[in-house]
């Protein structure tokens, strides 16, 4: 299609032309002699009105011929996204560039968790060296590829299933274009075809698809609407009937001829409707193969363009006629020029107007209370509201407001330096705001206050807005929590100290006391047992349920003891997290796995961290026999010259975020105290294997300074 202005006119040419048509009317214009000045702004303004009108009637047609351009981009965009079919693009290293939704479902990922990555480790392990051969003859050949190989177990859901690629070789982008077919199961080959289906009927592009020997056999609804032929009117027909010999059998033999030799084909044709209108179509053309790489259907998608065919030679025809349209409209501009005058005057009051709004907008300004600065593009200072110059003092002469950020010693911990730098990227455009807290020198003592740097998007000159805020009071309201948060971790930290010395006093209590009653106890009974066996076998049989009960009162005792304070932690940590661990595996039947990467790191732990530990590693097997459901948990104990890490993994129903900020999750909440009060650090994520639940902590050492909170 011809562009207007396509005689290679740009600006230069577009202002001899309007010289030239301007200089034709001043001919029949007769100019006052008196007035040279006037007749050279009247010319002037003439040939400036032509040069607009001439650009303006190009900019609409760039801007149509943008929007088809952009709306065909955005269909063929969304026919890739939503194609029923997965399709991935790889670099020549066999990393993902670029994937539609279908490949996303076909590996069960999100799209940013498969571009960046290598697709070989999706392939199981005994098909990645067949993968990357076949990788590599795509690259080296360039010719089309089949492969059938096996995902990685978990991938194609779950089953590690079978796949079939068809790779070929692009080369405008470098890269392999690759069709992934799930060789699954039937129920997976119904839904995708299903998927198919619906996509084919809410497309508006025509789709119909020929056999081998060019017969149709499918067409979608929008076939139907572009052609008037309905699908029973279509099927079994070659598509050469829609033509109605508008085109020679030369045209034809050329695109078949390019079909095969290309493997595609993409033209323009103009064809007959059912009720014999002509319309134009654009039309591509894709063939189907089987495994030996025969071709087995061709798919056409077509779509009307007759509308912008026909835009396109309105536009031509509106090209054609733009020289009568400019002395037509040359016309029109002398007699705008009798009203010169008039919108001078207009113009005059307008700037008034301007003036009296830059003057509300200065006392609107002057009415804050934050501290509100203009500044030029030059970093200086344009204006400044009354409580500005309150603050600083009267301004003598124009303040350069960059060089006092970067030289005023009033600035603290270099926040001058810092506000300067984030006002010039705001100038150069590079950020549109920017916001700083900060704390500044005054007469009254430092104050703390929040900048807020942004452009005045308007016309005319750049300004930039600074506004000052002063913060002071949320400080030192901040301080106060933060103090009170830690003087509660504090007295949180003493209850549990109290609480442990408690618990040990009791276990120690009952131990002594108790045990040893009922220890004497049970002696005596065991001493009347063997008395009355053979003398008073009733008596004897009293005796013998009593020393049972004793002998459960006995175990009920050690189960408390241990509940309390287990007398394994007086052994050391270890014992007592290995008698834990029994414990557990004795009550609730799940394998539990200790695993300790290093003995040494016991003799490092206080006896304070030695506690919290214990009752960590006691609350998690606790939640995992209540709530998890696991088969299966891991106990990892290492370290480190700073800290100790601990890592308790299950392979249970896990825990979501939802249910880790209820209320009732005292368990993770009391874990989360502990750490922190340690000075530690606690999360809670997922194991390695995807599934369950993983609770990471990390304890620093005796003598290593604690992080700053």
């Amino acid at each position: 299609m011809s562009e207007p202005f396509d005689d290679g006119s740009g600006p230069a040419r577009l202002r001899e032309q309007a010289e030239q048509l301007a200089a034709q009317q001043r001919q029949s214009v007769v100019a006052p002699q008196s007035n040279e000045e006037v007749i050279r702004q009247l010319h002037e303004l003439q040939v400036s009105q032509i040069e607009l009108e001439m650009q303006s009637a190009a900019l609409a047609e760039l801007e149509q011929l943008k929007n088809e351009y952009e709306s065909s981009r955005d269909r063929y965009a969304q026919l890739y996204e939503q194609a029923p079919v997965s399709y991935f693009s790889l670099a020549p290293e066999g990393v993902v560039t670029r994937v539609n939704v279908a490949a996303c479902g076909l590996l069960q990922r999100d799209k940013n968790q498969l571009l960046g990555r290598r697709f070989e480790q999706f392939v199981a392990p005994q098909a990645q060296g067949s993968f990357r051969r076949f990788l590599d003859a795509v690259f080296t050949s360039g010719a089309r590829q089949v492969l059938e190989a096996q995902l990685f177990e978990g991938e194609a859901g779950g089953m590690g299933g079978m796949v079939r690629i068809e790779a070929n070789f692009d080369a405008d982008s470098a890269t392999a274009r690759m069709l992934v077919t799930d060789l699954g199961d039937e129920h997976a080959r119904e839904s995708a075809l299903r998927r198919a289906f619906v996509i084919l009927d809410s497309i508006r592009e025509g789709v119909l698809v020929t056999d081998s020997d060019n017969r149709i056999i499918s067409v979608n609804p929008a076939f139907t609407t572009i052609t008037g032929y309905q699908a029973e009117e279509a099927i079994g027909r070659d598509p050469s009937f829609l033509g109605g010999g508008t085109h020679l059998p030369h045209f034809y033999e050329t695109m078949w001829r390019s079909l095969h030799r290309d493997g595609s084909w993409y033209g323009e044709l103009v064809n007959r409707r059912k009720n014999g209108e002509r319309f134009v179509e654009s039309l591509s053309i894709t063939p189907m193969r089987m495994a030996d790489g025969t071709i087995s259907h061709f798919v056409g998608v077509f779509s009307d363009i007759t509308e912008r065919k026909l835009a396109e030679a309105d536009l031509r025809e509106l090209h054609r006629e733009l020289d009568q349209r400019v002395i037509d409209r040359t016309a029109e501009l002398l007699h705008a020029n009798q009203h010169l005058q008039l919108e001078v005057q207009q113009r005059e009051r307008a700037q008034e107007a301007l003036r009296d709004a830059e003057r509300f907008f200065h006392a609107t300004i002057d009415s804050l209370t934050d501290r509100v600065l203009v500044l030029d593009q030059a970093g200086s200072v344009a204006h400044a509201n009354q409580a500005c110059l309150d603050f600083v003092g009267q301004m003598h002469k124009p303040l350069h407001y960059l060089e006092f950020c970067e030289t005023d010693p009033r600035w603290q911990r270099s926040a001058g330096r810092e506000l300067a730098a984030g006002i010039r990227s705001v100038i150069a455009g590079r950020a549109d705001t920017f916001a700083l807290e900060y704390e500044f020198i005054t007469r009254s003592g430092p104050r703390w206050s929040q900048a807020r740097v942004s452009r005045f998007l308007g016309e005319g000159p750049l300004r930039v807005v600074v506004a000052h805020t002063d913060i002071t009071e949320r400080k030192l309201m901040d301080g106060a929590l933060r103090q009170s948060h830690a003087q509660l971790r504090q007295l949180a930290l003493h209850l549990e100290t109290a609480k442990e010395d408690e618990r040990k006093r009791i276990s120690r209590d009952i131990h002594d006391e108790l045990g040893q009653n009922l220890l004497a106890l049970r002696i005596d009974i065991s001493m009347l047992s063997a008395r009355t066996e053979g003398s008073h076998p009733r008596l004897h049989r009293r005796v013998g349920a009593v020393l049972s009960n004793v002998d459960t009162t006995i175990k009920s005792v050690r189960g408390i003891i241990n509940e309390l304070r287990p007398m394994a932690l007086d052994l050391g940590l270890q014992a007592a997290i290995e008698w834990q661990v029994g414990d557990f595996r004795k009550r609730s039947g799940v394998a539990c796995r200790l695993l300790i990467r290093d003995e040494g790191l016991f003799a490092a732990i206080g006896s304070q961290a030695e506690i919290v530990l214990f009752r960590i590693v006691q609350e998690a097997l606790s939640n995992v026999m209540r709530h998890a459901e696991a088969s299966q948990v891991e106990i990892e104990l290492s370290s480190d010259a700073c800290a100790v890490y601990v890592a308790i993994s299950d392979n249970g129903i896990g825990i979501t975020p939802q249910q880790q900020r209820k209320k009732q999750c005292f368990g993770l909440i009391g874990i989360a105290e502990r750490v922190t009060a340690l000075g530690g650090h606690f999360e809670v994520g997922l194991p390695a294997s995807g599934a369950g639940c993983r609770l990471a902590l990390q304890i620093p050492l005796q003598g290593v300074g604690r992080p700053a909170a």
